[in-house]
């Protein structure tokens, strides 16, 4: 193996895969083991390409901030898995 880190494929397929069913912004934070920063950054480009969108969703106290994989999100997360595999 060239690089014992994660490459940014390996980090976005973490945060679409644990976003198929929504995901709050700290599980992705803890999860995915990314700083405040990173998590903030990784989010705002996927939802800037629409392969993320957030949403708020109604719980007892209020709403939560959720984001969802979309499916465009759902295509490239096949995509992005065939691509790891080959280059592992």
């Amino acid at each position: 193996m060239v690089n014992v880190r994660r490459s940014e494929l390996e980090i976005i397929d973490e945060i679409l895969t644990l976003s198929k069913d929504g995901a709050k912004t700290t599980e992705l934070l803890y999860q995915c083991n990314l700083s405040y920063t990173q998590c903030k950054n990784y989010i705002s480009f996927l939802i800037d390409k629409g392969i993320l969108e957030k949403k708020s969703v109604k719980n007892g106290n209020g709403y939560n901030k959720m984001f969802i994989t979309t499916d465009k999100g759902k295509s490239l997360l096949v995509d992005v898995r065939k691509t790891l595999t080959y280059l592992r």
